[in-house]
């Protein structure tokens, strides 16, 4: 099992050292120490109304220095794009996470940091690792276990205290599982997914298999159970949401589709993007990512800034172990302003209000049938905390209607041979149920569940083309996959197609460009699953509009018209 921080640097902040920052990305190390009055959330209201996130990065006089980062605008250079995730505007409404449980499933919780306590929640929290009530952290001579703590150092660290920063949803409640420190079976991970799941609104998972580029593993058993319990009783019966880290294997050619937590239903999957706006050098492209937020990059790039051991600060958490709690934060703020969104309603409000033009000028975003941009690297784009608490108003939020699954397959298939350099093309015709009561007529997520044979596995590459001509990778080509053993029964899941009509003819490609020619399998069995919904949802009744929200005078793509920035070939862009 890996955790997902892409280094293990640390840069411990004592508290007399301690810097006024409202940010979750570190500045510079030896920036000057302020005492607490200094520098107040209140200033840094007056100074985001002043700037409106345009041109300046920081203020600073004589008697202080306030550095705002990510959740405002942090760039260190006028070249580059910028940075937000439109955190404080929520704040000056007055929306902090109030009333909303978070528990950090990971290798314990630092309760008694300073910036945590006050926020600390002994019900949503628990050690499955010694079974005991206490999660705190085992220490060791490599602080090895700082993982958790600075994970809920983001969602929930303590305003106007000069400590360390300012959790995204900075008056919600967190608590701690510990799990990771030590072996982890499915019994475990299964009692943390579903622990206390009428108090515990969201679960922040920054860990999966790992990240070799040749793992095939997801959710055993017992832990499956636990996520689909967790959906149907959660809070309530509104679902609980679970948000996970989408993984740092870029390095070694890893695919998260190869991770069967991030490539869930139930799991909100999170990628990252860098102070440059780009995909990191650790992240993974996969069809099951819904969305990305900030996190560290390049050596030389900004860090995310967090609670760390010993009652300490860091500026160099990393990975996309940083950008899922950055959203599980951004999800309480929601979550506070309706607490009766469904976890489908809250994967709908992540899609549609998502942002596009940020990230802009990676290389394979695509417009699907319904009109939506999405990207292997970034699912639907940057998360906008405005849009998303705007769009989740209980006055005007309609809930999205009853899921509903059609599953269509082909009881003749007889299982059909492929070798190096060759073909598997299968046409799936269907209805989608039409005329039943599980039509599906705006998609949410597809799954493709097959059975695969294949004397290495990682020279596959599947495709799935819907009817309205979206052509998604389900499996890329993974080097370091030397493995026999194929795929048995996997679920490949994209949410490329979401809000696309799922009737007529889809196009399932299975091929093997690698040249080794002694390469040789057949798939077995396959079957399409559809996820929606039998009408289209309320909000989806008219077209995403997509604006230029981020752009700024010195942007280097100016203010130019978004249809002006794209060029348009078939659904790809």
């Amino acid at each position: 099992w890996s955790n997902l921080s892409s280094t293990s640097e640390s840069f411990g902040v004592t508290p007399k050292q301690a810097n006024c920052r409202y940010e979750l990305v570190g500045g510079e190390k030896n920036s000057s120490p302020v005492s607490a009055p200094s520098c107040t959330l209140a200033d840094l209201f007056r100074t985001y109304d002043k700037m409106k996130c345009s041109e300046i990065i920081h203020t600073q006089s004589e008697s202080h220095m306030c550095t705002f980062v990510f959740q405002q605008d942090t760039r260190t250079s006028s070249s580059l794009p910028k940075l937000d995730l439109h955190v404080i505007p929520v704040w000056q409404k007055g929306i902090t996470g109030k009333g909303v449980v978070i528990t950090v499933l990971d290798d314990g919780l630092e309760w008694n940091h300073t910036d945590i306590y006050p926020n600390y929640d002994p019900a949503a929290s628990y050690d499955f690792n010694d079974n005991d009530p206490d999660p705190f952290p085992r220490y060791d001579s490599t602080n090895e276990n700082k993982h958790g703590t600075r994970c809920a150092g983001e969602i929930a660290m303590q305003a106007d205290n000069n400590k360390c920063g300012v959790g995204v949803a900075y008056n919600s409640k967190v608590g701690g599982i510990r799990m990771l420190d030590g072996i982890v079976t499915d019994e475990i991970e299964s009692s943390s997914i579903g622990f206390n799941m009428d108090h515990v609104d969201i679960y922040s998972a920054s860990w999966g298999p790992n990240d070799d580029g040749k793992t095939v593993e997801g959710p055993g058993r017992l832990a499956q159970k636990a996520f689909e319990n967790g959906i149907q009783k959660g809070r309530g019966g509104k679902g609980s949401i679970f948000v996970w880290a989408s993984g740092n294997g870029g390095r070694q050619g890893d695919n998260c589709d190869c991770d069967g937590y991030t490539d869930s239903i139930y799991t909100i999957s999170i990628s990252s993007a860098s102070q440059q706006g780009l995909s990191p050098w650790y992240a993974e492209k996969c069809s099951s990512t819904l969305a990305t937020a900030y996190s560290s990059g390049d050596y030389t790039d900004q860090r995310i800034t967090s609670a760390d051991l010993h009652n300490e600060c860091t500026q160099t958490h990393t990975g996309t172990s940083a950008s899922a709690p950055l959203a599980a934060g951004i999800f309480a703020l929601a979550l506070e302003q309706n607490p009766d969104l469904t976890w489908r309603d809250l994967q709908h409000i992540v899609v549609w209000t998502s942002e596009f033009d940020p990230l802009a000028n990676n290389p394979g975003w695509k417009r699907n049938g319904a009109g939506l941009m999405v990207n292997s690297r970034f699912g639907f784009g940057l998360l906008n905390a405005k849009a998303l608490v705007d769009l989740a108003d209980p006055a005007t939020w309609k809930h999205v209607p009853e899921k509903t699954q059609c599953i269509v397959r082909d009881d003749s298939f007889q299982p059909r041979e492929l070798k190096a350099a060759g073909e598997i093309t299968i046409e799936i015709p269907t209805k989608a149920c039409a005329g039943q009561e599980n039509a599906v007529r705006s998609l949410e997520h597809v799954q493709v569940e097959a059975s695969i044979e294949y004397t290495r596995r990682g020279d596959l590459h599947i495709t799935l083309t819907s009817p309205s001509g979206t052509s998604t990778v389900l499996l890329a080509e993974r080097e370091r996959d030397t493995s026999a053993n194929g795929f048995k029964n996997w679920d490949f899941m994209s949410v490329h197609t979401w809000g696309e009509d799922p009737a007529g003819t889809w196009l399932l490609k299975i091929t093997d460009t690698s040249g080794r020619m002694e390469n040789e399998g057949r798939i077995l069995s396959w079957k399409l699953i559809l996820h929606g919904t039998s009408e289209k949802p309320e909000h989806m009744k008219k077209p995403r509009v997509y604006t230029p929200y981020n752009a700024v005078q010195n942007d280097r793509r100016g203010v130019e018209r978004m249809d002006d920035m794209m060029e348009v070939s078939g659904n790809r862009i």
